[in-house]
């Protein structure tokens, strides 16, 4: 009777295994997007890409006060934000979610508190100081984002290193604008994310793990740059009744939803 000769060959590695690679990639795409962004060219058009939509007044279409606020559409369509903050705050309390991605979802939520209020600070009194405030609250809201997600789809040891390198290196990169430096390493750590979302996108669920949707959180996502893009088209084209830029906020705060309704039902 013939023994059957064992399979020695090493298992392939699962892509999962990978991330210290696309970490690492990120921080070489970061360390040089400050180091380029440095030289004169660079620099002046990431100046402009921050401050020039604002050095006129209010950069967006629609310009229309209610009730004595000034710019009211943009400004007012930040509520969900905070909304969804103190949803996710109240459902968070109540989940048995532990660890690291109990605390990338604090991060998330107190992200989303910080995004609605810098934002409407922004569109109440849009300058390049106040722009500033806008991206840190999207820096924290990505940083925990980022981090529970990839509690959920790589495990509780890439989060471990994800969430303290990301968090304060978006923090700088969303600060450097507003004391002199370049833009780009804000176009990094956005767009990277961006990126390292849709990896996580096309990772397997772990079974018993929270499901995020994330290619609804993407979706979302593509749909609040698009409305960015066609603000006063949208303006336009809807008789000045609704602006693209509102609807931006509206369809970024719809991206969050998915996130926080994992936080809905038990691990």
């Amino acid at each position: 009777m013939n023994t059957p000769i064992a399979d020695t060959r090493p298992a392939p590695a699962h892509p999962a295994r990978h991330w210290p690679l696309a970490l690492a990639a990120w921080l070489l795409l970061y360390l040089l997007a400050l180091g380029l962004g440095e030289l004169p060219g660079l620099q002046a058009l990431g100046q402009a890409a921050h401050t020039g939509s604002a050095a006129h007044g209010h950069p967006y279409a629609d310009t229309r006060a209610w009730l004595g606020l000034p710019f009211a559409a943009d400004t007012l369509s930040n509520l969900p934000f905070v909304l969804l903050a103190l949803l996710g705050a109240g459902r968070l309390r109540r989940h048995p979610l532990q660890g690291i991605g109990r605390r990338a979802a604090w991060v998330f939520c107190a992200g989303l508190l910080l995004t609605g209020l810098g934002s409407a600070a922004f569109h109440l009194a849009p300058s390049a100081g106040s722009l500033v405030l806008d991206r840190l609250g999207m820096a924290v809201a990505f940083a925990g984002l980022l981090g529970l997600a990839s509690t959920a789809r790589l495990g509780e040891a890439a989060a471990r290193w994800l969430l303290p390198v990301y968090l304060p290196l978006a923090l700088l990169a969303a600060a450097l604008p507003g004391l002199g430096g370049t833009v780009w390493p804000w176009a990094v750590a956005q767009y990277g994310g961006v990126l390292w979302l849709l990896g996580l996108c096309l990772l397997p669920q772990p079974v018993g793990a929270p499901r995020l949707g994330l290619a609804w959180v993407l979706l979302g996502y593509a749909l609040a740059k698009l409305f960015e893009g066609l603000d006063a088209a949208i303006f336009a084209a809807s008789a000045e009744w609704v602006s693209g830029h509102t609807l931006k906020h509206l369809a970024a705060a719809a991206a969050c939803w998915p996130v926080l309704s994992a936080l809905r039902n038990k691990v």
